[in-house]
């Protein structure tokens, strides 16, 4: 699937599919309460993550995750975007996911385009709202994971993310709950749920809305 076709789709212009895409990747216990996806704390942090598509050395479109590592925290271990807090320096979201990515795992952020910003998410154990953004690189960024920060950079190729057979089930475990049973994306031996899947759930629609 040639990008420049989804770029010619004018992808920004598309309607977003939204929180009923998202919800679709949702961790089950929390469907019996929408709500928890709406009614957002005012004393929510904020926070910006970016989903990065480029074309490796054989024009094969990929997008990359990264591992966090094990850490005495909720997301211990999880594999998420790179992004993080937005601090004071930062313009908007945008900078956010620019500075963050570039921080992480070393994306230089002058050859990163903003294709779309996705819609926000709420994660309710971290009590962060996340801003999501499509992007796209020319070439395959030369990854350098920050110590301390990501386990490892996981790249993923485009493909797999629209094919339905990577939206499975599966039985999880995190710090704060224990073999429950949630909606994820399987790529390989990567298992991604949680706010993450549930952007991917959304950037999938969209992805093929435009193609």
């Amino acid at each position: 699937m040639p990008f420049a076709g989804l770029l010619s789709s004018k992808i920004a212009e598309i309607p977003k599919p939204g929180l009923q895409a998202q919800l679709k990747m949702a961790p089950r216990h929390r469907l019996s309460d929408e709500t928890l996806f709406l009614n957002v704390p005012a004393n929510a942090r904020k926070a910006a993550v970016m989903m990065l598509i480029y074309p490796d050395a054989e024009q094969v479109l990929h997008f990359c995750l990264i591992q966090r590592p094990t850490y005495d925290g909720k997301h211990s271990g999880q594999i998420s975007f790179p992004g993080g807090k937005k601090e004071e320096q930062d313009v908007d979201f945008w900078a956010t996911a620019l500075r963050e990515t570039h921080e992480e795992v070393g994306v230089n952020p002058t050859k990163v385009r903003k294709l779309t910003a996705l819609s926000s998410t709420y994660i309710p154990p971290s009590n962060f709202m996340v801003y999501p953004f499509l992007a796209y690189t020319d070439a395959r960024p030369n990854f350098v994971p920050e110590e301390g920060e990501v386990e490892h950079v996981i790249e993923v190729p485009l493909a797999l993310l629209l094919d339905e057979t990577s939206m499975q089930e599966g039985e999880i475990n995190a710090s704060y709950m224990k073999e429950v049973v949630v909606p994820m994306f399987v790529f390989g031996e990567n298992k991604v749920w949680g706010a993450t899947a549930m952007v991917l759930a959304e950037a999938r629609e969209l992805i093929l809305l435009a193609k």
